[in-house]
């Protein structure tokens, strides 16, 4: 019965299993130790689900007893303080437009962004006409950021690059977030569906957006509002 402990170990929520038969080869019981998280008999059914489905083993559901053991509480200082959740719910960055002018005296890029009522704008530029736009577009969008945050927090570019995913092309960012207390290095992707200065926007953005739930911003900015 190891491998259908083995099995049931791999179900969601479920730390351990110990299975018991009896003298003709049958399961009699199965003694499984959860995570809180989901009910008892949940976790039951689910176990009960992977032994049919994978061993053809007709297990009844009511020999399976489930123990939940409660997670223990540690203190925060065992937290390490680098490690920083993504957080889906915070209020992000959001592209409004990109606007890329090459000309003679060089580069220049402009980024509008939102977030929440707020817009913000930024700039950057290259007195060479042949420098990277990728990285011109994506200092462009850090200043646009960097117009809703707390100034003491910096954001500074690691690098862009455009590269081949299977066939297509698709932008990297990282960006390193510089603050008082800590610093953090984020990456974001996005893939180029025709506008690559705006993938390249796309992209800066995924990675701050990562961290939006732990920046410190501005009451008020001086651009915009809707």
């Amino acid at each position: 019965m190891r491998r259908a402990e083995v099995l049931v170990v791999s179900v969601q929520g479920v730390s351990s299993c110990r299975i018991r038969v009896d003298d003709a080869g049958h399961v009699s019981e199965v003694h499984v130790v959860s995570r809180a998280g989901k009910s008892p008999k949940l976790v039951a059914r689910d176990v009960e689900g992977v032994l049919k489905a994978e061993m053809d083993l007709d297990v009844d559901y009511k020999k399976i007893g489930v123990v939940v053991l409660e997670p223990e509480h540690e203190a925060p200082a065992d937290i390490p303080p680098e490690e920083v959740p993504i957080l889906e719910h915070a209020s992000r960055f959001a592209f409004v437009s990109v606007n890329v002018v090459s000309t003679r005296a060089g580069l220049r890029a402009e980024v509008e962004l939102s977030r929440d009522a707020a817009e913000a704008f930024g700039s950057s530029e290259s007195e060479n006409p042949s420098a990277n736009a990728l990285t011109i577009v994506a200092e462009a969008t850090l200043r646009a950021v960097s117009e809703f945050l707390d100034d003491e927090i910096r954001l500074c570019l690691g690098g862009v690059l455009k590269v081949s995913l299977a066939g297509d092309d698709a932008i990297l960012a990282r960006v390193d977030v510089v603050g008082a207390r800590s610093n953090k290095s984020l990456a974001g992707s996005a893939m180029v569906a025709g506008n690559e200065a705006q993938a390249v926007v796309f992209a800066t953005l995924d990675a701050i957006n990562r961290l939006t739930g732990k920046l410190e911003f501005k009451n008020s900015i001086e651009y915009k509002i809707k």
